[in-house]
């Protein structure tokens, strides 16, 4: 592995200010693990952000893209949830775990890969462990990376907003 990698970066809002360049490889912190990307999805969200920002507050030179699947090549210190070796995908929303999320569609509350925190378009990118979940063994990077945005939606559509009842 060599010491350099290529990333995706926004100077300013549009999308001609995004540019593919090269940046050294990140280090894993304490509960931080290396994933090497092996597939991002991209998303209307992606595009509303790189051409208008959405209103979010960007720090430039920032990063677009929520949804990745990759491996696990390094771990940092304390780092315990996965192995090297391990196949993950991203958490849309890394710091909400369970139950309803805080704000409205109009003022989230909730802070976002690739829209609060840098995203994900890169070669390599660093994030807390718990951002991460195993990815499914049956579906390619490709296939992985996509399962944060629809089935995510419809989740919470079917089983939290209107539950399935029986006729």
């Amino acid at each position: 592995m060599t010491d350099m990698m290529q990333r995706w970066e926004m100077d300013g809002i549009g999308r001609d200010r995004l540019t593919l360049r090269e940046r050294p490889i990140p280090t894993p912190g304490r509960h931080e693990v290396l994933v090497k990307v092996g597939a991002v999805s991209l998303n209307h969200r992606d595009k509303m952000v790189i051409d208008s920002g959405r209103g979010l507050t960007l720090d430039f030179p920032f990063t677009p893209g929520s949804d990745l699947a990759g491996r696990i090549v390094a771990m940092g210190d304390d780092a315990e949830r996965f192995a090297v070796g391990d196949r993950v995908i991203s958490c849309f929303t890394p710091e909400w775990i369970d139950g309803a999320r805080a704000g409205t569609a109009r003022t989230p509350a909730y802070r976002t890969l690739g829209g609060y925190f840098a995203g994900v378009l890169a070669e390599y990118v660093v994030l807390p462990e718990d951002w991460l979940v195993t990815a499914p063994a049956a579906l390619d990077d490709a296939q992985a990376s996509t399962l944060r945005s629809p089935p995510g939606s419809h989740w919470s559509s079917a089983a939290e907003c209107a539950p399935a009842t029986p006729y």
